[in-house]
């Protein structure tokens, strides 16, 4: 006999709106739709309405429900916030004084019901399995039920009334809600809503959380006595709550909850306030060089301290400010876009985009078809997806099936290395071996206010700085009246973490110096007469960092510099019947030439390295006396704005470093390095030409022999100096002869022969770097 015992609802959050419908797209080129069943309403500071207040406890960016620690990069859903703008913009039009009356307008928030793992913090692919009855409410009413799990373990429940057989939409739609089996993922919006949850933080001062703490500092100002003088009941923000019914535990397609979440964030995102290409490109599903980024990026991300290694996340920069500017973060050593446009240059490149040290052609984002720009042969790609799927499959159309593939492929046969490039080149070591340690004293400190700054979020570290100039401002403009002694204590503090913080990053590029530098077994030559090692050499490694190491330039030269000839080489041995060069024994032997060269032994290959990229240090490297020269990489091989097209230029240096002795690679390389040596040297010549014409007041066609052979000697001896710092013994350097007398020479300088891309990623380097202003 059953007992009939009754089963208690799991639901705990009951909200009263609209309910629509629209769909958002599941990927590939023949794939269905999926439905996105939304719930609208409103929430405020009305606490009468007890679910207000329940929303908002529960509702929070995404930085403060998932550890970013805890997340994979395809769980990413939402770009750092800028606290400083919701303090200094938001808060303020949502409490104006000057129209208190009024109902403020801004568009609806928009928040995924988010299904979590069983006993884990982190998102579900799927709901748990949805049904849709007709049941009668305990009202007494027929209504329509849609739920998401069984009573009493239900993820979400939307309760329609039903009339006549006709479903209400509006005013009468319930939708309640656990929130211990989902969350409340703000996907687009999340600005707005900091403005709101901050006034009711204030408020209630509920900021203890440790997911929330760190980001009060930025909000302080709003005091509740402050905030008690406006009409807060009429504070209200639409809110728009999304569900995938169709996404549950017996959906058979290749969508997923967090694909639609972040299809939901672009979709709305293309059209409102621009989002920076680096969060699109760690949201985007229809882009293969997407995909290949954020397995890349877990890839760093799950090998954190694995096999020795201090590479971490944090050392690259997820969430550039800016689309086309040098690495900001003091933390990273790389960024998203770096990465993405290593990945594109190493799938979708033609070997004859890059010709020697010309500036690389070709418009790689418009570059769509795996099959005509060889990505299906580096990848394997017609093997592993059969020849059917094969031909369906482009950059942007793909199963997730194909996508998988092609990835896994992918990480083997290039992702791997990216990685171990960022772990293995001595440089990037130092870097991420220093910052490991910055890491650990704060760690040890528990310094609640500077990691967050620095390790937390990307962006942080921006909104800090700008969120102190905000509040400034204000006090100078006396807008908080009586509240200014109060905000006068905020920024003082705010100026003393600051300081703090400028501390912790002088002390963060000291330590990375002296990790630069910690072979040379000479030190003695690098130091000061106190000791320590000599201010002006700290200054140059840093300035090495800044303006070569972490451009996007370099690190594209160092890695897919480095495929590019071996794929070279390769096709060429293919041709000739013989087996392809191992990647492993030729990534392995490209790392130990250019450490040798980048890592310097003694203080004179330190000072090698200061002539390539600065000027001449004559004598003693502690007396620092550097002296003009014309034989730098900056004034041989490029002598303008150094844009990620030109990154051949740096390709060619480390043709000069990377020798391959002994091995298969060495006569392939050689024939390049030669070809780029005729294109560098005929450039050289051309500009030593313009130099002497300017100086002389003299046309071309007026050229003596005398004047050309002054000028090519000029451009010789330059050259071959710079051949001897990047180290060549005298008699490797080639003759005056060989390179005028080179058939066909090629100016480097010369426009690529197919249209080139106008990128302006870098801003210019410091122009004092090599004359020895600044430095």
């Amino acid at each position: 006999m059953a007992l009939g015992l009754s089963v208690t609802s799991a639901l705990n959050l009951t909200l009263e709106g609209s309910v629509g419908s629209f769909s958002v797209g599941a990927g590939g080129e023949t794939a269905k739709s999926v439905e996105v069943k939304y719930f609208l309403t409103h929430v405020g500071l009305d606490f009468e309405n007890g679910a207000n207040e329940e929303v908002l406890k529960h509702l929070a960016p995404v930085r403060e429900i998932f550890p970013t620690v805890d997340l994979e990069f395809d769980e990413i859903m939402q770009r750092d916030i800028d606290d400083a703008r919701v303090s200094s913009d938001l808060v303020p039009y949502l409490l104006d004084h000057k129209s208190r009356d009024m109902v403020k307008l801004f568009p609806p928030i928009i928040v995924v019901v988010l299904p979590v793992k069983a006993y884990e913090n982190k998102p579900a692919d799927f709901y748990p399995a949805v049904t849709t009855d007709v049941e009668m409410t305990a009202e007494g009413h027929e209504a329509q039920i849609t739920r998401s799990g069984v009573k009493g373990q239900e993820v979400f429940e939307f309760v329609q009334p039903l009339q006549n057989g006709k479903l209400y939409e509006h005013d009468l739609v319930r939708l309640r809600l656990n929130t211990n089996k989902s969350r409340l993922v703000i996907v687009d919006g999340q600005h707005r809503a900091m403005a709101l949850l901050a006034v009711y933080r204030n408020l209630k001062q509920d900021w203890n959380d440790a997911m929330k703490a760190p980001y009060k500092d930025y909000y302080e100002e709003w005091t509740p006595n402050y905030i008690k003088k406006f009409e807060l009941k009429n504070i209200s923000l639409p809110v728009m709550f999304c569900t995938f019914p169709q996404l549950d535990e017996g959906y058979k397609g290749d969508f997923n909850v967090k694909m639609a979440a972040r299809s939901i964030f672009l979709t709305l995102n293309k059209t409102a306030r621009q989002v920076s290409a680096s969060r699109n490109r760690l949201l985007d599903d229809n882009d293969l060089i997407a995909l290949f980024l954020r397995d890349t990026l877990s890839t760093i991300k799950r090998g954190d301290l694995h096999a020795g290694s201090t590479l971490e996340i944090s050392n690259i920069e997820l969430d550039q400010a800016h689309d086309r500017v040098k690495i900001e973060s003091p933390i990273a050593i790389s960024g998203v876009n770096h990465i993405y446009y290593i990945i594109e240059h190493i799938v979708l490149n033609k070997l004859e985009d890059v010709n020697g040290a010309k500036p690389r052609a070709g418009l790689y984002y418009l570059r769509t078809d795996l099959e005509n720009f060889g990505a299906f042969r580096r990848l394997n790609g017609r093997n592993v997806l059969g020849a059917d799927l094969a031909d369906a499959t482009s950059r942007q159309f793909y199963t997730v099936g194909a996508g998988d593939l092609l990835t896994t492929e992918f990480r083997e046969r290039f992702g791997k290395y990216v990685v171990a490039a960022f772990q293995k080149f001595a440089p990037y070591q130092a870097h991420s071996s220093a910052v490991f340690w910055l890491s650990e004293q704060l760690r040890a400190q528990a310094n609640t206010k500077l990691r967050p700054i620095l390790f937390e979020g990307q962006g942080i570290g921006r909104t800090f700085t700008a969120h102190t100039e905000n509040l400034a401002e204000k006090i100078r403009s006396k807008e908080f009246g009586a509240e200014a002694p109060k905000l006068q204590e905020i920024l003082d503090r705010l100026n003393a973490t600051q300081k703090l913080v400028d501390e912790f990053i002088g002390k963060l590029k000291h330590e990375r110096a002296e990790r630069f530098l910690a072979k040379v077994t000479d030190k003695r030559a690098l130091r000061s007469e106190d000791g320590a090692t000599h201010p002006r050499v700290t200054d140059f490694v840093n300035k090495l960092y800044e303006n070569v190491l972490t451009t996007v330039a370099f690190q594209t030269a160092m890695i897919a510099g480095f495929f590019g000839e071996l794929e070279r080489a390769n096709l060429d041995r293919s041709k000739q019947g013989l087996e392809p060069i191992e990647t492993e024994a030729a990534f392995d032997g490209f790392m130990a030439d250019i450490n040798g060269f980048f890592s310097p032994n003694t203080s004179r290959e330190f000072k090698r390295l200061v002539e390539v990229f600065q000027d001449t240090l004559e004598g003693e490297v502690r007396d620092w006396k550097i002296t003009p020269s014309n034989s730098t990489f900056r004034r041989v091989v490029y002598r303008g704005e150094m844009q990620p097209a030109q990154w051949p230029k740096y390709k060619y240096l480390l043709l000069e470093i990377w020798r391959a002795s002994g091995s298969e690679l060495e006569a392939p390389l050689k024939a390049e390095r030669e070809k780029s040596r005729r294109q560098v040297f005929t450039s050289l010549e051309q500009e030593y030409q313009k130099d002497f014409l300017n100086r002389n007041l003299k046309r071309e066609e007026n050229l003596t022999s005398a004047d050309r052979s002054e000028i090519t000697n000029g451009a010789y001896e330059a050259f071959k100096k710079f051949l001897r710092n990047v180290g060549w013994m005298a008699q490797d350097v080639p003759s005056k002869k060989e390179l005028v007398e080179a058939a066909a020479p090629e100016d480097a300088a010369e426009a690529p022969i197919v249209e080139a891309e106008a990128e302006t990623w870098e801003a210019p380097e410091d122009p004092g770097f090599e004359s020895g202003e600044n430095v």
